[in-house]
C-alpha cells in the first residue's frame, strides 16, 4: 500500500505559509506540486478547484486534503502545508484548516491516489500526531512526525 510519506519529502512541504482563504491555499499547493510534476500549476489548481466545488475536502480537526486526477499525469503526487493563520474551508465541524495535504495522481485504474488518500487521512486523524505537526520546526520534522505516524 502507498503511504503519504512515500510521496512526500521536504522540498514539498510548507511551514507557516500564508493564505488569505481556500484558494490561496489552493494556488500555493498548485505551486508546489508544479514543481514537483511537471505540470502548470493553473492545471493543477483547476483540478483541486474542480474537485473542492463538489464539496469540501476539509474533514474537520483543523485538517484538509484536496486531491484530484489527471490525465497528464503518470505518477501520484503530494505537497503538504501547515498555515500561519487557519482559513475557512467549509469543513464539517465548521472549524477552520491550518494543515492541508494535496494529492494528485493519474486518471485510470490505478489505486495509488486513493490509497495515498487514505494514508493521508488516517494519520491525519491521529490528536497525537496533529499535536507534532503544529509544532514541528522545520519540514524535515513534519516529514519524520508523518512517518512514524504511518
Amino acid at each position: 500500500m502507498l503511504r503519504i510519506t512515500d510521496l512526500l519529502s521536504p522540498e514539498h512541504i510548507g511551514l507557516d505559509v500564508r493564505a488569505m482563504s481556500k484558494k490561496h491555499v489552493l494556488l500555493e499547493l498548485a505551486r508546489i506540486l508544479a514543481a514537483r510534476s511537471g505540470l502548470l500549476d493553473t492545471l493543477i489548481f483547476q483540478a483541486l478547484a474542480d474537485r473542492e466545488n463538489l464539496g469540501t475536502t476539509g474533514f474537520g480537526q483543523g485538517i484538509a486534503v484536496p486531491h484530484a486526477r489527471l490525465r497528464e499525469l503518470g505518477t501520484t503526487h503530494a505537497a503538504l502545508v501547515r498555515l500561519a493563520e487557519p482559513v475557512d474551508f467549509d469543513a464539517g465541524d465548521d472549524r477552520p484548516v491550518d494543515l492541508v495535504c494535496a494529492i494528485i495522481g493519474p486518471e485510470g485504474p490505478t489505486q495509488d491516489p486513493f490509497e495515498a488518500l487514505v494514508s493521508a487521512c488516517r494519520v491525519l486523524r491521529n490528536p497525537e500526531t496533529l499535536a507534532k505537526l503544529r509544532q514541528a520546526g522545520s519540514a524535515a520534522a513534519v516529514h519524520s512526525i508523518l512517518a512514524e505516524a504511518v
